[in-house]
């Protein structure tokens, strides 16, 4: 399947790290040997620890872009067992975690106090900035976060997702849309549709009565429909929807199976009505942020590439398909897989 669809790439070029940093990292991807020196990943930490623990703001901001650095080369060149031997016997039990995770962004991912990683709340710490709220290591280290490219990629793909369902008002005046694991459905907060009641239905599907009691908190009297339940419930047909024409899911993709993935795009697929589109989004192969988010917030992702992205229609019947449309965000970290039905 690999050259079945054209791929679409908006992506901006790639913005270069600037180097006079006060922390060098002298061409990792070449100095590293192949697998984990325990020992040495050990004395790199202790020697950013050393600089950041008691530096001022830019020495915090370098030293996070250090770590940064430092963490996505190692996480490149060591193999998968050696990377997670590293993070979970030298980064998790060093102290420069203790230092990190007084950035509360850093720290919920970590403790997980929804019990599942990704949770609406933590997405919440990327859309608005906090960084006030917090003392001074918190507060840089946060800020640091809050403006890394993966950051601004979940914030760009919630006016995607406003913009889409403006659109959909705009072609259907009783349009249907389905969000699947929603969250908070912050993209609805901004969506003139959902202000004016333009769209017949939104339908808040999510597995956490929490996000979903927040759905309905935000939005009581309008056109937004909580429902909860599992992905397991909507590929069984204990849950199912129909007569759509926006269907959409943002950061579910991120945690399925290659297997789980096609199933439940096929799941989506059907439930669309004629000329509807289906709107998935997964995080791209290894994003600079991505050692940290590993290391330091045991947050793992299922990252993708083009063709894995087209391997999500395996189980679609494509002689129902009008369009497919593969493209990438402004900072090149998400691909979006877009498919209108015939």
């Amino acid at each position: 399947m690999r050259h079945l669809f054209p791929l679409v790439n908006t992506a901006a070029p790639l913005v270069a790290q600037d180097a006079h940093h006060l922390f060098l990292v002298k061409n990792l991807a070449q100095e590293l040997p192949p697998e984990e020196p325990s020992g040495e990943a050990k004395e790199w930490l202790d020697a950013l620890y050393a600089r950041m623990a008691q530096g001022p703001d830019e020495v915090l901001h370098d030293g996070m872009n250090a770590l940064h650095r430092g963490l996505i080369a190692r996480r490149r060149q060591w193999s998968p067992e050696a990377w997670k031997r590293f993070c979970l016997e030298v980064a998790r039990k060093h102290p420069i975690r203790y230092l990190v995770h007084q950035c509360p962004f850093t720290r919920h991912a970590f403790e997980r106090p929804r019990g599942y990683a990704g949770d609406a709340a933590l997405i919440d710490y990327l859309y608005i900035d906090h960084a006030a709220d917090e003392l001074h290591a918190g507060r840089e280290v946060y800020r640091y976060m809050h403006g890394q490219p993966s950051a601004c990629s979940v914030r760009e793909r919630r006016e995607l997702l406003t913009r889409m369902m403006d659109e959909t008002a705009d072609r259907r005046p009783d349009g249907r849309v389905l969000s699947v694991a929603c969250g908070h459905l912050r993209e609805a907060e901004q969506s003139r549709a959902v202000a004016e009641r333009r769209l017949q239905e939104l339908i808040a599907f999510d597995q956490d009565p929490v996000s979903l009691a927040e759905v309905s908190r935000l939005h009581p009297d309008g056109v937004v429909r909580p429902v909860c339940g599992s992905v397991r419930a909507l590929l069984s047909g204990k849950v199912t929807f129909a007569e759509l024409d926006f269907v959409y899911s943002a950061g579910l993709y991120d945690y399925l199976s290659d297997s789980v993935a096609s199933r439940l795009t096929s799941v989506f697929f059907g439930m669309l009505r004629p000329g509807g589109r289906l709107l998935v989004a997964n995080f791209a192969v290894h994003p600079p942020e991505t050692g940290y988010m590993e290391a330091f917030m045991d947050w793992w992702l299922t990252y993708r590439d083009e063709d894995g992205m087209r391997g999500m229609l395996a189980e679609t019947p494509l002689e129902q398909v009008a369009n497919v449309r593969l493209f990438r965000d402004s900072q090149d970290n998400v691909i979006y897989l877009e498919v209108t039905r015939r």
